[in-house]
């Protein structure tokens, strides 16, 4: 059996990066609230990895999908993450020599900094001589990026969450649906499907209803022992996802951009000026860069009937009164960053306030123009041709916010992210060493 050297456990020893070239990088995509890897035709993540492909051959590159669970308080998903990333050490996926490079969109990304704030307690619990000991994965992460990260909350969050009633509405609906599919089974929910396709055609490009609509349709097939399980499964894995969120919807209270209820667990989106100092002194320490994409679409334009659609809900909500907490914010332009724009607290993405995204400070964040689902590479394109595979994973426009963001738009975004965590200049490293943050009040 393949033996490996252990970590040590003491900080002096700790593995020095940026000065050895060998090894593997392995980027760690984290979903967001809801989140999953895959459910039915619908990827959390699509196109990433065909973009990330093209680096291959400058870059020994791993890239992982991390199957988050979807609505769990913010310290239980971080919890999993680290014992998900711990088991990929012991299994020997991740090596000694490697780099880890953690990427989260939306609540993944508030699950990053739970996870490197956990990390923190370790390594100074350690560093005293309590007993413990930091984990081996802790020295083999070197870069953090956030998508879409309300790292102060939302005001969807806000209205959604303000009141008891709301949020066990909100759990009612998701296990209605658990029950209603439970007791349909996988012959019903098929037909469910299958009979939705024919009353609710899309117009244009796919999007939320035909994600759904298409989940539900691949839970049944008749034809072929191997289409049959793999129809089964994903009718299981279905009712599993809507079980999850139906139980445990602690989620909501943690993006909430106010003081949570008393006794709900803390989450990074309500961090003081102590914590803030705290972990942004850790991540110098650790020498691990940190960045923010901040994505901001259009206002959606009036209703042409009476019933307005899915984004000119989630905009609205999330335009509407947010709390004091959020302020301006001026940040520079991802793709062109001599370019700067100021944002206002009710501009937002369709689900988060843009100024939420921006952490730890301006200077780390960049803005790109774009719904909350485009930069997962769900955005408006022209349908693709079926080929009848009821398993092929297929591209929604989730939000239809009609913000321009376009294939070129995705490839581009995708690659500064792979160069972002793939750079290790001897520069960039003495910056993240001397660069000092102010808490954003």
């Amino acid at each position: 059996m393949a033996r490996r050297p252990r970590n040590s456990g003491h900080p002096e020893q700790a593995h020095e990066r940026g000065s050895q070239a060998e090894g593997r990088d392995h980027l760690v995509l984290i979903p967001g609230f809801g989140g999953f890897d895959a459910l039915g035709t619908l990827r959390y993540y699509h196109g990433v990895t065909e973009v990330l492909r093209e680096l291959e051959a400058t870059s020994e590159l791993s890239v992982h999908y991390f199957p988050n669970l979807p609505t769990a308080s913010v310290q239980t998903r971080a919890q999993r993450l680290q014992l998900w990333l711990a088991a990929l050490w012991d299994r020997l996926n991740i090596l000694p020599e490697d780099r880890i490079h953690l990427i989260g969109h939306s609540t993944g990304g508030l699950d990053i900094r739970q996870l490197l704030t956990d990390y923190r307690v370790q390594y100074e619990r350690d560093a005293r001589d309590m007993g413990g000991s930091w984990p081996a994965v802790l020295d083999r992460i070197v870069s953090a990026q956030f998508l879409s990260t309300p790292h102060r909350g939302t005001a969807l969050a806000y209205h959604l969450s303000r009141t008891r009633l709301r949020r066990t509405a909100c759990r009612a609906i998701l296990l209605g649906a658990y029950h209603s599919l439970r007791a349909s089974g996988e012959f019903g929910s098929g037909q469910l499907g299958r009979l939705g396709k024919l009353i609710a055609r899309s117009a244009q490009a796919p999007d939320w209803v035909d994600a759904i609509l298409d989940t539900l349709r691949g839970t049944y097939i008749a034809q072929g022992s191997l289409e049959r399980a793999m129809a089964r499964s994903a009718y299981f894995e279905l009712l599993r996802w809507l079980l999850d969120m139906g139980t445990d919807f602690n989620a909501i209270t943690d993006l909430d951009p106010c003081k949570p209820p008393q006794g709900a667990p803390a989450s990074p989106a309500h961090q003081d000026a102590e914590d803030y100092t705290a972990d942004t002194r850790f991540l110098r320490e650790r020498r691990i860069r940190v960045r923010s994409i901040v994505t901001v679409a259009a206002k959606p334009p009036p209703a042409q009937g009476r019933v307005p659609t899915l984004y000119a809900l989630t905009y609205g909500l999330t335009a509407l009164d947010p709390p004091e907490r959020l302020q301006l914010r001026t940040v520079r332009e991802l793709m062109n960053p001599r370019r700067q724009r100021t944002l206002r607290p009710t501009e937002n993405d369709g689900f988060v306030n843009s100024v939420s995204q921006v952490w730890p400070d301006e200077t780390h964040s960049f803005l790109v123009d774009g719904d909350h689902a485009d930069v997962l590479g769900h955005f408006h394109s022209p349908p693709a041709t079926r080929s009848g595979d009821f398993f092929a994973f297929r591209q929604y426009d989730l939000l239809g916010s009609n913000s321009g963001f376009a294939e070129g738009d995705f490839t581009t975004l995708w690659r500064k992210v792979a160069h972002f965590a793939l750079e290790r200049t001897e520069a960039h490293q003495e910056q993240s060493d001397t660069t000092v943050v102010q808490f954003p009040r």
